[in-house]
């Protein structure tokens, strides 16, 4: 009987043992619980003090097609409606499904919650109307000044007189300008379709334009000017040039080995489109005279030999990347042939005679 007793008494207390683990577990879990929602609630408000700076005021802004949560953080980062894109990114993962933001054209009054503006994001653009801008691509800058104004958005000689003089705080503006730069933002007024509220001033509409530029080919073009010994302006330049010259797509990276060929042995680039410009022509026809050839301008890669003092245009994409990757060729002249495409020669005697072919 003393053994069956022992063994009664064994059982209730392995039950009692095991009672008190279910009840020292089950509040352990809820100790976690309250652990974990403490985390979460002060990662929100860690999230909305790291994400959202002090600035007050409206700002306009894009978010285009296919952008990342990092594109978008960085666009946000930008306009000042967020402090880190990386305390952005955090809540997103926590609290927002950011594949559900949509491109579209966004007004917004900071600052701004975290909550609130992932649910902007997630409805989409907050503006019905726009003035919707095409800015195609070689455009001169006096073209797009022109266009902006019969837009009536801003006016034509406040944007030129920006366009040359304006202080703006981008890491591409940061060169040391020729005296005979025409214009300091020609070349990097990236050609795209925007869209723009009816009171935006000309100095809203090139903040625009410039952060496009720098978001759609800064870092390309950074990267190329630190790989081939050319400097950034000097490689837009070039873009340029080729953008007025190339009518045929396929052609662009050719027409730009030809005139990096010509700077390697300090030949003339002798491009028609140069000196058309130094003659502040708007629309380049397709040929110059020989007197216009003569001009003293810097700008006239006939007479002066190297690159111009600056773009020449604004080149789009194609250009902009077949001066990144350019044809690897030893032709040293090219002539129109009437249906768009060129003749490429390798010698004068060879160009002599294709001039006298198509350029009859």
């Amino acid at each position: 009987m003393r053994n069956k007793k022992v063994i009664v008494q064994s059982a209730r207390s392995g039950r009692s043992r095991r009672n008190n683990n279910k009840k020292n577990s089950n509040i352990k879990i809820a100790l976690i619980f309250i652990l974990l929602f403490a985390i979460v609630i002060g990662g929100i408000n860690v999230a909305n003090s790291l994400s959202k700076p002090n600035i007050k005021g409206e700002v306009i802004f894009t978010i285009d097609k296919g952008s990342s949560l990092s594109e978008i953080s960085n666009v946000l980062k930008e306009n000042e409606i967020i402090k880190s894109p990386t305390a952005f990114k955090i809540y997103c993962r926590l609290f927002a499904d950011s594949t559900k933001f949509k491109a579209g054209f966004y007004k917004i009054d900071r600052p701004i919650n975290m909550k609130n503006l992932t649910k902007l994001l997630n409805k989409g653009t907050n503006i019905e109307q726009g003035v919707k801008v095409t800015i195609p691509e070689g455009f001169v800058i006096t073209q797009i000044a022109s266009l902006f104004e019969s837009k009536d958005l801003g006016n034509k000689n406040e944007f030129l007189d920006l366009a040359k003089t304006g202080e703006f705080d981008y890491e591409f503006l940061q060169f040391e300008a020729s005296s005979s730069l025409k214009y300091k933002l020609e070349g990097f007024i990236y050609p795209d379709t925007y869209y723009f509220f009816e009171d935006a001033t000309s100095e809203d509409i090139i903040e625009i334009l410039l952060n496009t530029f720098e978001k759609k080919v800064w870092e390309k073009l950074k990267t190329a000017s630190n790989e081939k010994g050319y400097n950034h302006l000097q490689l837009l330049t070039i873009a340029s040039i080729v953008e007025k010259e190339a009518v045929v797509d396929n052609e662009r990276d050719k027409i730009a080995g030809v005139f990096f060929n010509r700077l390697e042995i300090d030949m003339s680039l002798q491009s028609c489109a140069t000196v058309q410009y130094a003659l502040n022509k708007e629309k380049f026809s397709k040929v110059v005279t020989l007197e216009e050839t003569q001009i003293p301008s810097p700008y006239n890669t006939y007479r002066y030999p190297g690159l111009p003092p600056g773009p020449i245009s604004n080149p789009g994409i194609k250009s902009i990347e077949a001066v990144i990757n350019p044809d690897t060729n030893k032709y040293l002249y090219f002539v129109a042939k009437g249906d768009g495409s060129h003749y490429f020669s390798l010698t004068y005697d060879e160009h002599l005679e294709a001039i006298q072919k198509y350029l009859k």
